[in-house]
Formats: structure tokens, sequence, C-alpha cells
């Protein structure tokens, strides 16, 4: 039996107009292109209840399958792939904030 590493971070935007957590999200999903291998970016709206504020959920996820011992590289791309995705998160909401 194989075993590997598996890790998972999730973030969440709460309490963004529908239309801007739209916005966001559209921003963000060209990046999700190009990932090092085992690595996955998953963007996904939180609805709002009534009209209520909504939202985003970013889910990075990294699987070491390589048995390799890979671990401490692999760590590293997914510690970078969050900090990158969610300074993007920082300057597309800047830019709807500004627009609106």
């Amino acid at each position: 039996m194989q075993m590997y590493l598996r890790c998972m971070v999730r973030v969440g935007i709460e309490g963004l107009p529908a239309a801007e957590a739209a916005a966001v999200r559209e921003a963000l999903e060209p990046d999700n292109v190009r990932m090092p291998e085992g690595l996955d970016v998953a963007i996904r709206s939180m609805a709002g209840c009534n009209g209520s504020a909504a939202g985003l959920t970013l889910e990075f996820s990294w699987t070491d399958r390589t048995g390799c011992n890979a671990g401490t590289h692999m760590m590293g791309s997914l510690i970078g792939t969050v900090d990158e995705v969610l300074e993007h998160a920082q300057v597309a909401l800047r830019v709807v904030a500004d627009g609106a």
C-alpha cells in the first residue's frame, strides 16, 4: 500500500455583495492555470441568503503522490500559491471598490 501526503487550505472571503464576489472570482480565474504538479486551486462563490452579502471560498489542495518525500518543496509551493492568490484577491477587491 502506497501512502501519500495531502494538505488542504480553505480561505473564506465573506461579506461581499454578490456582484463584487463575482467580479473578484472572474479576476482570479486566469491565475488558476499552470499550477505545480499535485497542486489545485478551486474558487467557489458563497451565496448569501435573501439578498444578503455573499463571498468567495478559495480552496487550495496539494497531494504528493511521488512517495519521494518532496513534501518540503511542495509545502513551500502551496504556501507561496496561497500568498500569491490572496494578494491578487486584495488587488481585485480594491479595483472593484474603486469602480463602485
